[in-house]
């Protein structure tokens, strides 16, 4: 039986709460320990593989979640299809890294080992497992035991930080260690978790009506992904070109905290995105989203405006005085990362509705400007033209979905971009459910 939206949301909410706070003191102890220049490299590093994954992926977990909302395929198809798929695009990724790796290190990796930079490439079928399984649970809309695989990362990463860097001292190695073992430990619980509720096992037995089925609707899908990931990380590529290792390391710092702020509209468009596909009418579809997106956005604005009053105390207690630096930065982005909530929120909805090229032809525009704003305003402005530029960019992407949205479904826009009345009524009345619940 599947449980309520609003106890999926607050379960995935509250996951992603006691992750934050598990996430941040290990990334607390990655950062004082490595200091700016070493965290900037170790930045570098593991965006290598995560790049790659994002890159040739092909929109499987969008599909595997999709198709089986639809009930086009059964469990076993999709589930031992996508063990296929993802070594095979395992393969392809690691033999594009090692191109990249030998021709454009210099550019981007000049004081990363070519060793680091090598074993980075053992990380990617890592990458591709973990994605591929969780987007499974997700597809069933398992979000308890999701949120149990999720809350293993960074408490994967906090145990081996603390083995690796701190511990045995070893450095930016150690660092990217521990991103690699956490993956490891994600697919291992993802797959034993799904084998003992769903009794699929291992098998790289092909669905060639699924795979084909899979590639068409992922890639629709699959274009707005990357383009998106190049908005969230073209500027760290471009600061390592432009500036240096200690300002690659500064700026991370900036990003990771910011991002915090999407704890909600990340939890809420998880959700979403399986609930929609799953609804017969646009009705339900349209009035389900209008009320997930003003709440999300009016939820997120609250949630920055308090970070962006505590980032200069926040900062300088987590990470040292060696990061002040990013508070700047943090402050710039803080505007535009408010906005992209509802972008979120939206983008799920297109993608639920089975429209993913919409957020394709978006994330083309918003790419293009973003890529153009950095290259002017990085050699400029240093830092805050980076979080200015991404700041802009993140508000642009949520002003035309907001349009597009507002008009293919025939809404005006105040009924899914600011709270009502009514919203206060269901938050009032949710409390006091969970106040019963409580007493009882």
């Amino acid at each position: 039986m599947k449980k309520s939206v609003f106890y999926n949301s607050s379960i995935t909410i509250a996951r992603q709460i006691l992750s934050l706070v598990i996430g941040l003191l290990a990334v607390t102890i990655i950062a004082r320990i490595l200091g700016p220049e070493k965290q900037g490299q170790y930045t570098l590093a593991i965006l290598l593989p995560t790049i790659l994954y994002t890159f040739f992926n092909s929109g499987i977990s969008i599909s595997t979640v999709y198709l089986i909302g639809q009930d086009k395929y059964s469990d076993s198809e999709v589930y031992h299809s996508n063990f296929f798929i993802s070594a095979s695009l395992s393969l392809i990724s690691i033999l594009v890294g090692l191109m990249v790796i030998f021709f454009l290190s210099e550019e981007f990796f000049a004081n990363i080992s070519l060793q680091l930079l090598l074993y980075n490439l053992f990380i990617i079928p890592l990458i591709f497992l973990q994605k591929n399984l969780q987007s499974f649970l997700h597809s069933k809309e398992n979000f308890s035991k999701l949120n149990i695989v999720v809350i293993l990362n960074q408490i994967g990463l906090l145990f081996f930080s603390i083995l690796f860097i701190w511990l045995l001292d070893l450095a930016v190695f150690g660092a990217v260690l521990s991103f690699a073992c956490t993956q490891l430990l994600m697919a291992i619980v993802s797959y034993l978790i799904i084998r003992k509720e769903y009794g699929l096992g291992f098998s790289f037995k092909l669905s060639i009506p699924y795979l084909k089925e899979s590639l068409i609707f992922g890639l629709k899908g699959h274009v707005s992904n990357v383009l998106t990931f190049l908005s969230y990380r073209v500027d760290i590529f471009l600061i390592a070109y432009f500036l240096d290792d200690i300002s690659v390391g500064v700026y991370s710092i900036a990003v990771l905290l910011v991002e915090r702020v999407w704890l909600i509209p990340q939890a809420v468009s998880s959700v979403l995105f399986a609930r929609v596909a799953n609804l017969k009418t646009d009705i339900e579809k349209t009035n389900f989203t209008a009320f997930a997106s003003r709440n999300t956005l009016f939820l997120t604005f609250i949630t920055g405006s308090g970070l962006a009053v505590v980032s200069p105390f926040l900062i300088k207690f987590l990470f040292g005085i060696d990061f002040v630096e990013s508070v700047v930065p943090f402050l710039f982005m803080i505007p535009g990362v408010v906005l992209f909530s509802l972008s979120k929120v939206l983008a799920n909805d297109f993608t639920g509705r089975g429209f993913p090229e919409i957020n394709s032809y978006v994330a083309l525009v918003v790419a293009f400007i973003n890529v153009a704003l950095n290259i002017i305003l990085i050699p400029k402005i240093g830092l805050i033209g980076a979080a200015l530029s991404t700041s802009l960019c993140y508000g642009t992407d949520a002003i035309i979905k907001v349009i597009y949205f507002s008009r293919y479904n025939k809404i005006s826009f105040f009924k899914f971009v600011f709270v009502r009345q009514s919203d206060f009524k269901f938050y009032r009345n949710k409390f006091n459910a969970l106040l019963n619940y409580i007493k009882q």
